[in-house]
C-alpha cells in the first residue's frame, strides 16, 4: 500500500509537470533581449583589387514574441536594432589605408522555433533590414582623413536569414546564438560591390514576460 502511495504520487507530480509545461509552450509570449555581434562587410573591391573586411564588434537589442503554433512549434517575430559594418585595410606601397563602417539597422527577423525540449530552442527565417544611418571613417598611414554619415549609394532595405539556437535557464530567462546573413549587397546598384554583405555572428540574453 506504501508503494502504491508513493508511485501514485509520483505520477500526479509528473502529470501535473506535463501539464505546466504544456500551459507555458502554448501561452504566447513577449520579451526584451539585448547582445553584442561580430559582423562583417564581406568584401570590398576597389582599383581591381578585392579586400577582406575585418569583423567587428556591434551592439544588438529589442522586442521579441513567441507565439505558439503547436506544442514544439512556434512563430517568433522580433524587432531589433543591430550595428553592423566592418574594417577594411590595404597597403599600396608605402601608402595604407583603412575604412571603418559602421551601419545602423532595424532588423524584423520573422523566425520559425522548434523546441524539442522545454529548455532548447532551435529557429530559423528570414529577416528584413531597415538602414537607419551610417558612419564611415578613413584613415590614411594611421590619421583620420575623412567621415561620411551619407547614405546616399546604401541600400535602404535588405532581405536575409538568420538561424540559430536558443536554451532557457527558466521560463523568464534565456541565451540564444545565432548567425546573420544577407541575400542582398549592402550598396545600392553597385555591381562592383557585389561581394559586400552583412554577415556575422550574434550571442544575446533574452528576458520573457
Amino acid at each position: 500500500m506504501k508503494k502504491l502511495i508513493i508511485l501514485s504520487a509520483l505520477g500526479l507530480t509528473l502529470t501535473a509537470g506535463l501539464n505546466t509545461a504544456t500551459a507555458q509552450s502554448t501561452t504566447p509570449r513577449i520579451g526584451i533581449k539585448a547582445g553584442a555581434n561580430y559582423m562583417t562587410l564581406g568584401q570590398l573591391e576597389t582599383g581591381g583589387v578585392t579586400y577582406n573586411y575585418d569583423y567587428r564588434f556591434g551592439f544588438q537589442g529589442g522586442l521579441t514574441a513567441d507565439l505558439p503554433l503547436a506544442s514544439q512549434l512556434s512563430f517568433m517575430p522580433q524587432v531589433l536594432y543591430t550595428q553592423k559594418g566592418g574594417n577594411v585595410k590595404g597597403t599600396v606601397g608605402a601608402t595604407t589605408g583603412e575604412i571603418r563602417t559602421r551601419l545602423n539597422y532595424l532588423d524584423v527577423p520573422l523566425l520559425f522555433g522548434f523546441k524539442p525540449s522545454p529548455e532548447v530552442t532551435l529557429f530559423a527565417g528570414p529577416q528584413v533590414a531597415f538602414l537607419l544611418s551610417q558612419s564611415t571613417d578613413t584613415y590614411v598611414n594611421g590619421a583620420a582623413t575623412a567621415n561620411s554619415t551619407s547614405t546616399d549609394g546604401l541600400r535602404k532595405n535588405t532581405i536575409g536569414g538568420n538561424v540559430g539556437i536558443g536554451y532557457n535557464f527558466n521560463s523568464n530567462v534565456s541565451l540564444s546564438g545565432n548567425y546573420v546573413f544577407d541575400f542582398d549587397k549592402a550598396a545600392n546598384d553597385n555591381s562592383s560591390q557585389s561581394k559586400a554583405k552583412n554577415s556575422g555572428f550574434a550571442l544575446s540574453l533574452g528576458y520573457s514576460f
